[in-house]
């Protein structure tokens, strides 16, 4: 059966163009009627279900993000998940950069020329306290995505950040490695604070004292500040054996301040990251690395937005969907000793 995007194929117009055809909108040129008629003609299209939601209006079929850093492996792989999960869905996804501090009338604006009513917040614009305030005055929807605190307005969805960088130091330590530094990631971030504790929590489990202060080096969740952590710790007296860093691409500047100062990795130098961004896959060698369940989180996004026309709600609790990670095993990553630790059930879930 066809479909609105095969007429639009066909046609060589977008699909919102199919559906103000359909819909009859005066705004389309007489050409352009005539040559998308004409292809849902030879399609045998007929107008379904889904073309009369799209009589209600571009906010009732669209999901609006918000990006800080839309070239960022995290916000980008996020970015891609909830356009497949809105293509799956019948929706549409409209996407606006927005940068914390930012005049608000910008984001006022977005949402009178883009009529969305519900939005998917991403960190750090997920615990940004103004944006927020506002949009519950516009009685925006919005979703969080692993947001620091609570909202009674709005649900979140996440991964357990703390059990997650546990798991990924309980499974350096099964390596053999005692040696184990932290980059951490931007500090506005909820998951850089529980994913320090979650590191720290490893040692604690099983007796060993927690690694020096210096052992754990600031970083931004770039690759610049990546590089300056690594110098840092790969530079000190008692060089660590394994870096666990809070993102991919500080993970893959690890790999290259490595390279640089000759050590082969994994062998004299274990590197794991965070959030299986593209960059895990396309460095030599392959980062090891946690698996976000991307997908899992926009389709889940879309589901508790429910019925478009629906008021927001504003309850006193609302839900934290809490949803499971994977630690994913390549290159940067080999057994050198005897386990210390048996590694978890949930390393390689």
């Amino acid at each position: 059966m066809a479909t609105i995007y095969d007429v639009a194929e066909l046609a060589g117009v977008s699909a919102k163009t199919v559906s103000r055809v359909v819909n009859e909108d005066k705004a389309v040129k007489a050409s352009t009627r005539g040559i998308v008629l004409d292809a849902m003609g030879r399609l045998g299209f007929r107008p379904n279900a889904q073309a009369r939601q799209l009589r209600l209006g571009p906010g009732s079929s669209s999901i609006g993000i918000l990006l800080e850093d839309p070239a960022g492996g995290y916000q980008g792989r996020f970015h891609h998940a909830l356009l497949m999960a809105c293509m799956e869905a019948g929706k549409f996804l409209t996407v606006e950069l927005y940068l914390p501090g930012q005049s608000l009338n910008e984001v006022e604006r977005f949402l009178a020329n883009s009529e969305v009513k519900s939005l998917v917040l991403l960190p750090p614009l997920c615990d940004y306290g103004p944006l927020k305030t506002f949009l519950k005055a516009q009685g925006i929807r919005c979703v969080l995505i692993s947001p620091m605190t609570p909202d009674s307005h709005y649900p979140s969805i996440a991964i357990d950040d703390r059990v997650a960088a546990r798991n990924v130091t309980d499974y350096l330590l099964s390596l053999g490695h005692t040696r184990i530094a932290h980059i951490t990631g931007h500090p506005d971030h909820a998951a850089t604070l529980l994913r320090r504790q979650g590191y720290q929590e490893a040692f604690d489990a099983i007796g060993l004292p927690r690694p020096p202060k210096a052992y754990v080096a600031e970083g931004m969740f770039n690759f610049r500040s990546g590089i300056a952590a690594a110098e840092t710790l790969l530079n000190l007296p008692e060089r660590p054996t394994a870096i666990f860093a809070s993102n991919d691409e500080m993970a893959a500047a690890a790999c290259a301040v490595g390279h640089k100062m000759g050590l082969n990795i994994p062998q004299d130098l274990a590197v794991v990251g965070f959030d299986d961004a593209p960059i895990s896959s396309a460095v030599w060698p392959a980062l090891t690395t946690v698996r976000q369940p991307y997908l899992e989180m926009a389709r889940r996004a879309l589901q508790l937005f429910g019925d478009a026309n629906e008021a927001v709600r504003f309850n006193e609790v609302q839900m934290r969907h809490v949803l499971q990670h994977e630690i994913i095993e390549r290159e940067t990553t080999l057994q050198i000793e005897t386990p210390l630790a048996a590694p978890r059930e949930a390393v390689r879930r």
